[in-house]
């Protein structure tokens, strides 16, 4: 019976493996390089036991703890011990990422295509395409956990020690590699891609606030939270292992669950069965645009609710970060009331500062993708349909962009009213919503001109549209960690994300703005050209 279930999975293993091999080898080596390179940089950052002192200081602000989790290294402090708490959580985000997206593309989105269909009518055991998409997944995070203990071995960071080296790539592995295995079990409760992305992330994203939550309230409370477990490794301390054979055994389960609910349901369907649509269409539904929103319209809500929930949550430990009398109550003393008040606003400002770029990484996610379905709706035969009416190229492609556009927009504007609202209610002194609009006023040009670039792909290069997710990707982590490992103005330039002027601590750069604001122009002229001549389904 086993036999009859798994039948030609070592077949479609090998097809999915050709159909993804650039997919894979672009993740293995962008992921394992830029892992490798920034250990091999860390010694030149941190190579005196002042500037370690320095970093330590930071990294124990609630701020931080809050970015990359509780810092829970002990003196002596290394080079080594520095890198394990900056990188592993960011990094873990990443191959989060990268399980989440594959997952979804060898699962529901061959679904969704019609290609299992195809494959399921030849004798393939019913459990053999989920079966090797588990098998994919698998050697996959293998093969880049290696790679992360190689690089690092060849990095040789002062403080490092092989079993912790070792260590970091198996719990790398281990942490994308149970939330690829998520992905699966979700793929069979959702009934399309879409619903199966939105709700992968939506359980990334509520264990990522938990986790920030009890980081700085209570780190033991952690445990609780299996996305947190990757901090609970003790890298070049102890360098404790269970937490890894938790993470391998919550995976194990899930991957059995994904199975059994894989084995009972009906191909295309799915456990949360999507609602009854109208038996008539509705009057507003009129237009590409129109159609666009009743398709997305689900997807939308959930991100709008979810950066409001992140940017409330960031906000929620406002007065804890900007409160210096409870960490050093002599300091009352010393500044008088009306000083401390200033400090501790500017404290709250820097941290906006800071959480703005993943606010805006969060407000990019679903514009960039409303942007790129344009490709895949093609891609489908959706849109032949519609160009079979009287229906133009211009009005399609525009929709499409004037969607991604407003979509970003409206998602950061949710995460920073969040963020104030929050804020409001647990300071004594709250920062004015001016602040926030003006950190939004000064990200939205950067946006547009990253969809832009998402359009222009669209537009011209259709097979390489992956590339808009390197950028957006890219801009986070030069943002994000780029303060810390001492990144070049000139790679953070590298994203017009990186020409933001640090608001709210410094004021708009407007001439910075309009000249984003016209490029942003430019590119969407040519983009639009560009989907205007070229062939369908290229």
């Amino acid at each position: 019976m086993s036999e009859q279930l798994l039948t030609r999975t070592g077949l479609l293993i090998r097809l999915n493996l050709k159909r993804d091999w650039t997919k894979i080898l672009i993740w293995t080596l962008a992921l394992a390089g830029l892992f490798t390179a920034i250990a091999a940089k860390f010694d030149g950052i941190y190579s005196t036991q002042k500037a370690i002192d320095s970093v330590v200081v930071t990294l124990k602000t609630p701020a931080m703890i809050s970015l990359f989790g509780a810092f829970t290294a002990k003196a002596p402090y290394t080079t080594a011990k520095i890198f394990a708490t900056e990188m592993v959580v960011f990094m873990a985000m990443v191959m989060i990422i990268m399980n989440i997206m594959l997952a979804v593309a060898t699962t529901r989105g061959e679904e969704d295509d019609g290609l299992l269909e195809l494959v399921r009518a030849h004798s393939v055991g019913r459990l053999a395409p989920l079966t090797a998409g588990i098998v994919e997944l698998t050697g996959l995070n293998v093969v880049i956990g290696l790679l992360f203990g190689a690089g690092l071995q060849v990095a040789g960071m002062p403080g490092a020690n092989t079993t912790g080296n070792w260590l970091i790539g198996a719990g790398l592995a281990a942490m994308g590699w149970l939330f690829g295995m998520l992905t699966l079990l979700v793929a069979q409760l959702a009934d399309n891609a879409g619903e199966t992305t939105m709700l992968s992330y939506a359980i990334f994203g509520i264990m990522y606030i938990a986790r920030m939550g009890t980081d700085v309230s209570n780190p033991k409370l952690t445990w609780w939270i299996p996305f947190g477990w990757i901090e609970k490794l003790s890298i070049y301390q102890h360098n404790d292992w269970l937490p890894v054979l938790w993470i391998l055994l919550l995976g194990m389960v899930v991957a059995i669950a994904a199975a059994g609910l894989n084995w009972k349901r009906d191909l295309g369907a799915g456990f949360l069965a999507t609602r009854q649509g109208r038996p008539t269409a509705s009057p507003l539904l009129r237009g590409p645009l129109s159609l666009l929103w009743r398709n997305s319209r689900t997807t939308v809500i959930a991100w709008l609710v979810g950066s409001f929930v992140l940017g409330a949550s960031y906000g929620s430990i406002f007065n804890t970060i900007g409160d210096l009398a409870k960490s050093n109550p002599m300091i009352k003393q010393l500044l008088g009331a009306t000083a401390l008040a200033a400090a501790n606003r500017v404290i709250v400002k820097n941290f906006i500062a800071v959480l703005a770029i993943v606010v805006v990484i969060v407000a990019l996610i679903p514009a960039v993708q409303t942007m790129l379905k344009l490709v895949s709706d093609e891609n489908k035969g959706y849109l032949h349909q519609l160009y079979a009416t009287a229906t133009s190229r211009w009005q399609v492609w525009g929709s499409y962009t004037g969607f991604a556009l407003v979509e970003a927009i409206l998602v950061a504007f949710a995460g920073f009213g969040g963020m104030y609202l929050t804020g409001a209610v647990v300071m004594s002194d709250p920062i004015k919503w001016l602040t926030y609009w003006h950190v939004l006023l000064a990200y939205v040009p950067a946006m547009l001109v990253m969809i832009a670039f998402a359009s222009f792909l669209a537009g011209w290069l259709p097979k390489w549209r992956v590339l808009a997710w390197v950028w957006v990707l890219y801009g986070f982590f030069s943002l994000y960690l780029g303060a810390l490992i001492k990144l070049p103005t000139w790679a953070k330039k590298l994203t017009p994300l990186g020409f933001v002027n640090k608001v709210p601590l410094h004021a708009i750069d407007w001439s910075t703005n309009w000249w984003l604001l016209a490029l942003t122009v430019l590119i969407l002229v040519v983009a639009s050209l560009g989907y205007r001549h070229r062939d369908l389904a290229q």
